[in-house]
């Protein structure tokens, strides 16, 4: 017999859903505007530095909705949300935002902490990965 649902928890699943949608679509046409921006770059004599920070800051946004959408896919079909997959996107954020920087000219204070963060998101990914493993190792236990 299939266990009743609440309408909130069939709300959530239906907007989990929409959301999953919408960045896929997002990445389809981010896709597509990436490929024609390489495309250009590749016609053009000289490679100009700004362009090519470009092309890097849509390749990492995309990674980081593959990501998220990994993330979402993942919570949605174990009702699980593994915190090293969002520590992961955190981390290809505040990648992301480091490499941006040369773009947008901001100061040294900016980039140390961005890289302070950095390194705390690292720290963190191990934790969990590490938490992870145990947490997986109990259940098989139980399981046998």
């Amino acid at each position: 017999m299939i266990p009743r649902r609440s309408k909130a928890t069939l709300l959530i699943e239906v907007l989990e859903g929409l959301l999953a949608v919408t960045i896929i679509l997002l990445v389809l046409v981010s896709s597509v505007k990436l490929i024609k921006l390489v495309l250009n770059i590749l016609g053009e004599p000289e490679l100009d530095k700004t362009e090519i920070l470009h092309i890097l800051d849509l390749t990492l946004l995309l990674v980081l909705s593959i990501d998220i959408l990994r993330t979402l896919i993942t919570a949605i079909l174990s009702r699980f949300l593994p915190l090293r997959i969002v520590i992961e996107a955190a981390m290809i954020a505040v990648l992301r935002e480091i490499i941006s920087i040369e773009i947008r000219h901001l100061d040294y204070k900016m980039i140390i902490a961005l890289t302070l963060a950095l390194l705390g998101l690292g720290f963190l990914w191990i934790l969990a990965s590490v938490m992870e493993r145990r947490i997986l190792g109990r259940v098989r236990e139980r399981r046998a």
